[in-house]
């Protein structure tokens, strides 16, 4: 990274698109790898205290990487920091937290299908903040998302009779249309804190929140510090948490939130191999098909949007 990177949050000259995908691509992969590990995290420690530690822990990954390349102030301006605040509770403290609760009921493949809707609310949210008009093939290809996710919701292939199963779906689905609003939120403002104060900032408000929850809803005591959970504390403090969310600013800031979100659209597939992998879940046909849709409809939003871009 350079220096004029880390004093600023804009870069002047073209950014290769194959830095982009490079970038999308460590976020698709820390982040989708992720919450299979999430799901083992929980069976040890609360899921909002894990989540503190996790978005602390990547707070000071990200200073000393700051401090020790002497890449600027810490912080956003003073003047940013209220507005990253809210983008950064948006975009990570409602999915990293709802998402690791959720996984208490829902099996982590399914969580990470749900999460990775996140793009079409990104699209609506687009349309509805920021003026951007959805073409015929937009809507074509929301609405086969959105089929795509009815399907999901099929009685007949998740057990609602399970009373966790509605709310895990309903917490999972908040998520979503938070991180959509947050992506839309943080592309109407030009910001001027360089890509790592952003990151450390979002850590630090998301962190400072799940404190407060988890204190209020949790007995951070009950935690059992098995090798487990310590090596994925480790992992979360460096790629999930600090490397990938300075990656998705980096991404975000280089095109639209729809374009950019459909991009992650890919992550569902990666954390279902990798759950399938760690805990043998099957995946019925229903929910590969459902899958399917939500990713065929992705495509058809990136398609049209990559040429209006």
């Amino acid at each position: 990274m350079s220096a004029q990177d880390g004093k600023r949050g804009r870069t002047t000259g073209r950014f290769p698109a194959v830095v982009t995908a490079a970038l999308a691509a460590t976020v698709i992969i820390a982040w989708g790898t992720n919450y299979p590990l999430l799901k083992l995290a929980v069976q040890d420690m609360p899921p909002l205290t894990f989540s503190a530690l996790r978005s602390l822990g990547g707070a000071v990954i990200v200073a000393l990487l700051i401090l020790g390349g002497r890449l600027g102030p810490l912080l956003p301006p003073k003047e940013e920091r209220v507005r990253f605040a809210v983008v950064g509770i948006l975009q990570f403290a409602l999915v990293i937290g709802l998402a690791t609760v959720a996984m208490l009921v829902l099996p982590a493949g399914r969580t990470v299908a749900i999460i990775y809707t996140m793009p079409l609310w990104a699209a609506l949210f687009d349309m509805l903040l920021l003026g951007r008009r959805l073409t015929p093939r937009q809507v074509l290809g929301i609405a086969v998302s959105l089929a795509g996710l009815l399907l999901f919701l099929d009685p007949m292939v998740l057990a609602w009779g399970d009373p966790g199963v509605p709310l895990g779906t309903a917490l999972v689905l908040t998520a979503a249309v938070g991180w959509g609003l947050g992506a839309v939120l943080y592309k109407s403002y030009q910001w001027k804190a360089s890509f790592l104060s952003q990151t450390l900032w979002q850590l630090l408000t998301s962190g400072v929140v799940f404190v407060v929850l988890a204190l209020v809803l949790e007995n951070p005591l009950e935690s059992r510090f098995t090798v487990n959970l310590v090596l994925i504390l480790l992992w979360n403090f460096i790629v999930p948490s600090a490397v990938a969310i300075w990656a998705w600013s980096r991404v975000l800031d280089r095109m639209s939130p729809s374009v950019a979100g459909q991009m992650l659209m890919s992550t569902p597939f990666v954390g279902i191999v990798a759950s399938a992998i760690i805990f043998g879940e099957d995946i019925p046909p229903v929910f590969a098909a459902s899958t399917l849709l939500i990713i065929v409809g992705g495509v058809l939003v990136l398609l049209r949007q990559h040429r209006a871009t």
